[in-house]
């Protein structure tokens, strides 16, 4: 197989198998979401079976979970850069055309400004109800 193949096919496993890591810790250290997650899926999945694909949409705390897994471990704290098109402005900064741009999510996820002053902390409440 060629190597670039085997390249994108062990990144792709490699940061899926990161967040599930990340996941993982952050619930057994959070032992009360973790508590919620598993009432959540023993009421709708119960014991007898696996989630299948119609569960999901039943499963919101699940996916707060995720969403908020996400938010404090990105996949890739740095974002791939961009290069500005035309001249913009954000908050007090001007971006000339053409300059390339660097977003750094992993400093978006934690900013107290944007998730108030528990945006270090794990709470998956925060995307509930939230689409």
């Amino acid at each position: 197989m060629d190597t670039r193949i085997q390249d994108l096919i062990a990144g792709g496993t490699d940061t899926s198998a990161v967040t599930v890591e990340w996941a993982m810790s952050e619930l057994l250290r959070n032992p009360g979401v973790l508590a919620k997650a598993t009432g959540e899926l023993d009421a709708v999945v119960g014991h007898g079976r696996l989630v299948t694909e119609q569960d999901v949409p039943k499963l919101p705390y699940r996916e707060a979970v995720v969403k908020e897994t996400f938010r404090l471990h990105p996949v890739s704290p740095l974002m791939a850069p961009r290069l500005a098109r035309e001249d913009a402005s954000t908050g007090t900064y001007d971006v000339p055309a053409g300059t390339l741009v660097f977003v750094n999510a992993w400093a978006i996820g934690r900013d107290p400004t944007l998730w108030g002053p528990t945006a270090a902390e794990f709470r998956p409440e925060r995307f509930v109800g939230r689409t």
